[in-house]
């Protein structure tokens, strides 16, 4: 849906955000659709949702907007992007069955690349993030997926014939991480566990030069150990060579400790864990690009060739290859 002038009066008037003086577009996003608002009284993003939204979808979104509400009134040191209400209190409003959400414009920029002066601010933030929500009682948020489940999958994926790139890929790469898989089975990540952010990364936070000031995207919220953020944020870092790899792994968990300590038994999991991850996102890529039906985007494929990439790196590390 692309927004029209009148639809941003609309909006603004539901929201009581003032007289509108400019509307456009913000790059960037698959699924969401962002436009900058700027009225008389600030600027604020507009967030599009799409016209269908599943209940699972919608009740996910809700329980994003509680977090939101409780970190900014809690006074959390980050900006985020707490969801406005409008005049009827509600989050939500539907324009031509498009469902759509606002929230204050959040001032900063991307980076292009990574640094250890940027890291150590990213990982500063994941950890402040943890120590404010470890606290907070959320129902009904998702929890992390048996392993189970994903162990049903391989074995059709076994059965997967080479019909595309994508599955000629899988199928190269099938016997890493069906032996990842048997070997993470056995390890309990019985530790400690918040609300989780889940993709925290450099493309969902914006900066001041080298420091963070803003987090944005929650919509992958998950009631998992802390250990899984900092595990895929170890996957969004990684340097090939070995070597750098395991200096970024120490350099990312002696930052965070920094902040928020962890025990030894989650500093040892951190890489299983992402191995662990790892055969998740391989068997949903399988669902996401293993038909010849489907077409593959290219976007899909690289990240597929990039898990491949760091489980190959993982195993070998951690001694589990």
């Amino acid at each position: 849906m692309k927004l029209t002038k009148k639809q941003a009066e609309l909006i603004s008037n539901e929201y009581n955000l003032g007289k509108v003086q400019s509307l456009k577009p913000i790059a960037g996003g698959w699924v969401n659709y962002n436009y900058e608002l700027k009225t008389d009284k600030g600027k604020f993003v507009v967030r599009l949702l799409g016209t269908k939204i599943e209940k699972d979808i919608k009740n996910r979104l809700f329980i994003e907007f509680k977090l939101l509400s409780h970190l900014h009134k809690i006074k959390f040191p980050y900006e985020i992007p707490y969801p406005l209400k409008n005049r009827e209190g509600n989050y939500l409003i539907n324009i031509k069955k498009t469902l759509l959400w606002v929230y204050p414009y959040i001032e900063g920029s991307p980076i292009k690349n990574y640094d250890n002066a940027t890291i150590k601010s990213v990982v500063g933030a994941l950890a402040t993030y943890h120590k404010y929500v470890e606290k907070v009682k959320i129902t009904n948020i998702r929890k992390v997926d048996s392993l189970k489940e994903t162990s049903k999958k391989y074995k059709e994926m076994r059965k997967q014939k080479s019909d595309n790139p994508a599955n000629k890929l899988m199928l190269e790469n099938f016997e890493l991480f069906e032996e990842s898989l048997n070997k993470v089975e056995k390890i309990k990540f019985n530790t400690k566990q918040v609300p989780i952010h889940y993709d925290f990364h450099k493309e969902n936070l914006l900066f001041d030069g080298k420091r963070v000031v803003g987090i944005l995207d929650f919509e992958r919220l998950l009631y998992a150990p802390r250990i899984l953020d900092i595990a895929h944020l170890v996957k969004c870092t990684y340097k090939k060579d070995r070597s750098d790899f395991i200096k970024r792994v120490n350099f990312i968990i002696k930052e965070y400790g920094k902040v928020n300590p962890l025990t030894k038994k989650e500093k040892d999991l951190i890489l299983p864990m992402l191995a662990k991850d790892n055969c998740r996102m391989f068997e949903r890529f399988y669902k996401l690009i293993g038909s010849k039906s489907k077409k593959i985007h290219q976007g899909d494929l690289s990240s597929l060739k990039w898990t491949i990439d760091v489980q190959m790196l993982v195993m070998g590390v951690v001694g589990l290859k």
